[in-house]
């Protein structure tokens, strides 16, 4: 049997982290940060109701349909995705794989027919499937043309880049294109929450916009050569927790990006 015909339950992570859809979205975020994870299974009576990403907290804590509100009094129930994309543990991988593909999304809750959690499958578990693999090389594989920053622009530029181009992960270049850094939609959802528990409300549109990229990024985040081999990039890949890794010639010079998404189509 091809791997991709094999049922979600030979794959799913069995233990995905939940959280109740009544909490504070500072609860998510918290969680995100200590398990070092980008999504939660939103629950009510112990049915899956939802999906909250670090995306979901990305796009809302910026947003200015929440201006002068402070984190504490935005719930999960306001920021999730619902009604939650989910799959069965008897379908088969290629479903799964086709669903991530289809709404653009890296993260599939298992449910049962009652909606109770079985696991998840995720695009980290999915890229590990690859790990022993030496061919193609990251070359052959990574985006040339991919969004970037610099680190002078500010953080409500880079959310607005991340909305319009979907990137999850955006890698910053000095003057002379050298990667400096990478931002996230998950460092940014933290940089906005920060901003609304520290900043009166009323200062709060003005203090975020003073935010510089340089002020939040990853410093000399990990990065990739285009001749590496695909298991080394699968293993930095599922090391990092990142979306995506920066692609960098000898002199570390920005030459491209491999995002985890594009890896699936090997498996």
């Amino acid at each position: 049997m091809r791997r991709r015909d094999k049922p979600v339950k030979e794959f799913m992570s069995k233990e995905p982290v939940s959280i109740d859809k009544d909490e504070q979205i500072s609860v998510a975020l918290e969680l995100m940060n200590r398990k070092g994870i980008t999504h939660l299974v939103v629950l009510t009576d112990s049915r899956v109701v939802g999906v909250i990403a670090a995306w979901d907290l990305m796009e809302g804590l910026g947003s200015a349909r929440f201006q002068r509100v402070v984190g504490r009094r935005i719930y999960v129930s306001t920021l999730m995705s619902e009604p939650p994309i989910t799959i069965s543990e008897e379908d088969s991988l290629d479903r799964a794989i086709s669903l991530l593909y289809k709404h653009d999304i890296s993260f599939l809750p298992v449910v049962n027919d009652e909606k109770a959690l079985l696991g998840a499958i995720t695009e980290s578990d999915l890229v590990r499937l690859l790990s022993e693999e030496s061919s193609p090389t990251v070359k052959d594989l990574m985006i040339v043309n991919y969004p970037r920053m610099q680190p002078i622009e500010r953080i409500v530029h880079a959310r607005a880049r991340m909305l319009e181009t979907g990137a999850r992960a955006l890698p910053v270049v000095g003057v002379h294109g050298q990667l400096v850094g990478l931002v996230t939609d998950l460092i940014l959802a933290n940089a906005f929450m920060e901003v609304r528990e520290e900043i009166d409300p009323r200062r709060m549109d003005a203090a975020v916009r003073k935010i510089l990229v340089e002020d939040v990024m990853m410093e000399s985040p990990p990065a990739l050569k285009p001749e590496d081999p695909l298991g080394e990039a699968v293993s930095l890949l599922a090391n990092s927790g990142l979306p995506a890794l920066p692609v960098i010639s000898p002199d570390g010079i920005l030459v491209g990006v491999l995002p985890r998404k594009s890896l699936l189509k090997l498996i």
